[in-house]
Order: structure tokens, then sequence, then C-alpha cells
């Protein structure tokens, strides 16, 4: 068997480098113009080089093809922005009320002393007053000196002051009066505050949420309609996370006089609970 004649073997080489070139180049010359004779063997060497520079220059080579072209029918989305607020009211159905048993005395243990015995007096009554429904427990318990200021001597130490603080937890938000009187007859030295909440939040958490995120899509499309548009869907919607805000009446009474009182009893009006709710919704509008 013969070899194969180098001439044929340069010849198919200029052939396919005349292809590629013609698919690398085809804006500068047309491949009838890179066919050349076979025995043109230097116009050939010539055209392999010109292929070499091409695909070096070429990005991307035959793989790949540029195109610009705009699509006139598609429109990019508009978006709008736009908040929700609600406020749900709803009666509280718990109560506290903060009071303290204050007592004084030259010497600290006869002032802890003497702060121990009232102080059982006062739960005494409150147990009496209120029965199962109230939980009494402590808000802290406190032992200091108290001095006084004596003009030309400065500050004397004058004996020691106990604090001892309760709070009182009830189911039935209408007995705080109660409370107030039965602590003060009793021997309690101080009515703090008395503060109304809900046992569980949760229910008007949902219900003012969902309220305010009506109330944002409301307000979405109420701006898309004055542009001639109309709410496609909801993108997104954010809370703002606020929680209700319990209501505290600050009293800072001194209590009334231990023993038997005939003033007419402490009445108080909670009022309702604010449950407020704010988010933030995204819709996408179109025509």
């Amino acid at each position: 068997m013969r070899p194969p004649d180098p001439k044929q073997r340069r010849g198919g080489a200029a052939t396919l480098s005349s292809s590629l070139l013609c698919c690398t180049l085809p804006r500068m010359m047309t491949c009838s113009s890179l066919a050349a004779p076979a025995s043109s063997a230097p116009i050939r060497g010539a055209l392999a080089v010109l292929l070499l520079l091409a695909l070096g220059l070429a990005p991307g080579g035959c793989l790949a093809e540029s195109t610009d072209s705009t699509d006139s029918g598609v429109i990019s989305a508009t978006r709008i922005r736009a908040s929700g607020e609600a406020v749900v009211v709803v009666a509280p159905d718990r109560a506290w009320v903060d009071l303290a048993i204050v007592t004084r005395d030259v010497e600290a243990s006869r002032a802890v002393e003497a702060n121990a015995g009232e102080s059982k007096r006062v739960t005494t009554a409150l147990g009496k007053a209120l029965g199962q429904g109230a939980e009494i427990s402590s808000g802290g318990y406190s032992l200091a000196p108290n001095y006084k200021y004596i003009t030309g001597q400065g500050q004397r130490l004058d004996g020691f002051i106990v604090r001892n603080r309760l709070r009182v937890t009830l189911e039935d938000v209408t007995a705080a009066g109660r409370v107030i009187d039965a602590a003060s007859e009793a021997g309690a030295s101080e009515i703090q505050q008395v503060s109304y909440g809900l046992a569980d939040d949760a229910p008007a958490q949902r219900q003012a949420l969902a309220d305010a995120t009506r109330s944002g899509v409301e307000r979405a499309g109420v701006m898309a309609k004055a542009i001639d548009m109309q709410v496609i869907r909801v993108l997104s919607v954010e809370d703002s996370g606020a929680a209700p805000a319990p209501i505290v009446r600050e009293v800072r009474m001194l209590a009334k006089s231990a023993g038997p009182s005939s003033a007419p009893p402490t009445t108080l009006s909670p009022g309702g609970i604010r449950v407020h709710a704010s988010v933030t919704v995204y819709v996408e509008v179109g025509p």
C-alpha cells in the first residue's frame, strides 16, 4: 500500500482550513474566494495563517452570535408600596395591684420583725376579701438605713426602713378596688399602681394584623386606581411587630389608716386594651 501523497495531505488541510475560515470570517470573504487550486501551496499556507489569526481574534468563534433585539410587547412590572394599620379594642381580663408594707425602727431587727407582722395581716385580709380568685406574690423586699439632716451636724442615722412589695394578680378586674380597701385597712402603707391587661393577647393580635393587612391592600388598590391601573398580585407583606400596651393606673397614694373605715369603697374603671398592628404591603400593578 502506497503512503498518501504529501501534496494531498496538504491539500486536505488547506480545504479544511478554508471551511473553518468560511465559518469564522463570513463577512471578510466568501468561501468561493478561499477555494484555491490544489497546486497553489503558497496561497493555502497563507490562508492557514489567516485562519489561526482569525480564530484567535474572533470572540466565541462560531458557537455564539450576539443579537440585539427589543421586544416592544414586554412591559416592566410596576410595584406599589402601601402601609396598613389597625387597632382592636378588647376588654381586659387581668388586673394587677402593686402595694407595699413599710415599717421603720431605730433598730434594723425590730423594723424587720414589725414588717413581717404587718405583711401577714395584709395578706390574710386580702385572702378573706378576694377568696380563691387572687394570686399574691412578692414584688421585692428591701432593708435600708434612714438618714436625716441636722443643721450644723450634717446627716445622722435615723433608724432603718423595711419595704415589702406585694403584687396581687386578679382574674376579676372589678376587684381591684376591694384590694385597695382591704390592704389599706389591714396596714399596707403604699398603693403604688394598678394595671390591666390580657392573659392571652394572641387572638386580638391576629385580628388586628388581619385588619391591618386588608387595609394595606385596599390602600394600594386606591393608589393603583389613581394611575389607571389595578392590583395584579400581592408580592409581600411585612409586619412591624407591634404589641398591645397594658393600661396602667398610677395610684401612688398612701393607704388608709389601719382598721375599719367608713369611707365609700374604692372603684376603678379599667377601660379597654388597645391592640395595634402595622404592616407594609408590596403589590404588583398593571393595566
